[in-house]
């Protein structure tokens, strides 16, 4: 039993030893080795002969052939209003199974992983993104660089590239600058039909945004993925798979560049109710340099909009500005009639000092003929007045005749209850000091309320 062990371990031994010989021998292949043996795979799994690049993989078998997306988005940038279109990077990924690119794996090849020109070389869908203003091809391997092939030992395929595009987005603009906005990417079969293709989002991770996710002006608050059939009238049914992204517009620089410079130029426009009525230059000057810095303003910021046939939030706010500031200097040209009011009366009138000399001798007639009156009532004058002037009025009707003239010719103008066109003036431009700053309050608290809600 014994001497069976040792030829037991001796065999092991010699075996052993034999295979350190072939491995010093025969060494691992080296990276040129093996990519030398990929190309010389790919090149038989590609053999026109066998190979019709034209030809979707399972056409004989009559079926369809399912075409998994998936994306890794860099960034969205250039958000451009004006245009309604958006930029976006992304890594575009498409998985698919070709069984004519089966292959059985060895030490040498474990996959088959190549480039652009390994992707010319053999079928791959088309397909394009319907919204894209460029019309590119998002399958198209014309672009050195970009592409990235992967084929497994099963015929899985893997195609991967970078690309940019530039998707149109209808946008909706009735909140601006508060407004969210939905953006797609549709991507659609291009060339073969539903019955032949169907496009459907990867199950494994179908869309992954980039840690350091660049979006200009806008904020990616949600992402909903979406697989739909389009029928096409002469060409029939395509297969769209739709990826919907919505963003938010961000506030903050829209409160510094707008909102804040013109809740100034409204305020300003109120110090004219301060300066007195008489200083004409200075109150116009006010308004219309504050009217005109407003209206200039909001010309450059709708120039930054697309012209839309309804009025969005950003209009309710301007032309609300813009009627307080025109409303002050409406208000000062009907103060400044009331105050003059006066002064254009006696500009009409004709023989100005001869009536204010007239209603001197009036007024100073009327009093003395009241002090008249006052004695004749008593009967009696005062002592020490002749008797011949005391003759004179000693009748009550001699009195009474001599003050019908003046009042039927004098009238007292003045009445102490009654407000003269100064002081009107003046009462509505002290009114106006809190009407004005009290409306525009409760426009901004309706106006927030609703852009909030």
């Amino acid at each position: 039993m014994g001497h069976f062990e040792e030829i037991y371990i001796a065999g092991l031994t010699f075996l052993f030893l034999i295979n350190l010989v072939e491995m010093k021998s025969f060494p691992q292949h080296t990276p040129q080795q093996k990519w030398e043996h990929q190309e010389m795979l790919f090149a038989e799994l590609t053999d026109p002969k066998y190979y019709n690049i034209r030809l979707r993989p399972y056409a004989t078998k009559n079926t369809p052939i399912t075409v998994y997306t998936s994306m890794f988005v860099h960034g969205m940038t250039s958000i451009d209003e004006l245009r309604t279109e958006y930029s976006m990077q992304l890594l575009f990924r498409q998985t698919w199974e070709d069984e004519r690119l089966k292959f059985i794996p060895d030490a040498a090849v474990q996959k088959i992983v190549g480039s652009n020109w390994h992707a010319q070389n053999i079928w791959t869908p088309s397909i394009h993104a319907v919204n894209d203003k460029e019309m590119g091809s998002l399958a198209s391997a014309k672009t050195e660089g970009t592409v990235y092939l992967h084929i497994n030992p099963s015929g899985q395929v893997l195609l991967s590239k970078r690309v940019k595009l530039r998707p149109f987005c209808k946008m909706q603009f009735y909140r601006y600058p508060m407004d969210e906005q939905q953006c797609t990417l549709e991507i659609e079969s291009s060339t073969l039909p539903l019955a032949d293709m169907e496009l459907d989002w990867a199950e494994d991770r179908p869309l992954d945004l980039n840690g350091n996710f660049l979006l200009t002006g806008f904020a990616l608050t949600n992402y909903s993925l979406e697989q739909n059939v389009v029928s096409y009238r002469q060409t029939g049914n395509f297969s769209r798979i739709t990826a919907r992204f919505n963003l938010q517009r961000e506030f903050g620089h829209f409160v510094l560049d707008i909102y804040i410079p013109s809740i100034l130029f409204v305020v300003t426009s109120w110090l004219s109710f301060w300066v007195e009525i008489p200083a004409a230059p200075a109150r116009v000057t006010l308004g219309m340099t504050t009217l005109l810095t407003l209206v200039t303003s909001e010309k450059a910021i709708r120039e930054k909009l697309p012209k839309v046939s309804y009025v969005h939030a950003l209009d309710i706010w301007n032309v609300v500005c813009t009627g307080f500031v025109f409303a002050s200097l409406v208000e000062y040209a009907i103060v400044n009639y009331i105050y003059n009011k006066d002064k254009r009366r006696r500009k009409k009138s004709t023989g100005l000092k001869r009536v204010e000399s007239t209603a001197t001798f009036c007024s100073v007639e009327s009093e003395a003929a009241s002090t008249f009156r006052m004695f004749a009532k008593k009967g009696e004058l005062e002592p020490g007045m002749p008797n011949k002037k005391a003759a004179s009025f000693a009748s009550l009707s001699d009195i009474q005749s001599l003050q019908q003239p003046e009042q039927s010719s004098c009238v007292w103008p003045f009445n102490e209850n009654k407000m003269t066109p100064q002081d009107i003036a003046n009462s509505i431009d002290r009114k106006c000091r809190y009407i004005f700053p009290g409306g525009f309050l409760l426009f901004n608290v309706i106006y927030w309320l609703v852009l909030w809600l």
